[in-house]
């Protein structure tokens, strides 16, 4: 599987998990919902194994957007409200 393959796998099982549209994945809203699914594909590629020079591409977004996605998602899935940490949890299992 291609890295743009698995992005958009990866892009369609969170969008779905997060109920936002793929669309604004790839965007510039930064509607909390939408940041939250963004970085949480980030996070996902990057424990892939794909660089933040792979993956920068792929999102349509600058590495200091992708740094800063992998360098505070833990935070933000750690005191959300909206069970983040869970949510990721299961997109996990799914891309399996």
């Amino acid at each position: 599987m291609t890295s743009v393959d698995y992005c958009s796998k990866v892009i369609k099982v969170v969008a779905e998990l997060m109920e936002v549209r793929e669309e604004d994945i790839l965007g510039k809203s930064r509607v909390q919902e939408v940041v939250d699914a963004r970085w949480m594909v980030i996070v996902l590629m990057k424990e892939k194994g794909y660089s933040t020079k792979q993956i920068a591409p792929l999102m349509c977004h600058p590495i200091r957007t992708v740094n800063h996605a992998l360098s505070c998602f833990s935070d933000r899935a750690k005191y959300s409200f909206n069970n983040l940490g869970n949510t990721l949890a299961t997109a996990r299992q799914l891309l399996l």
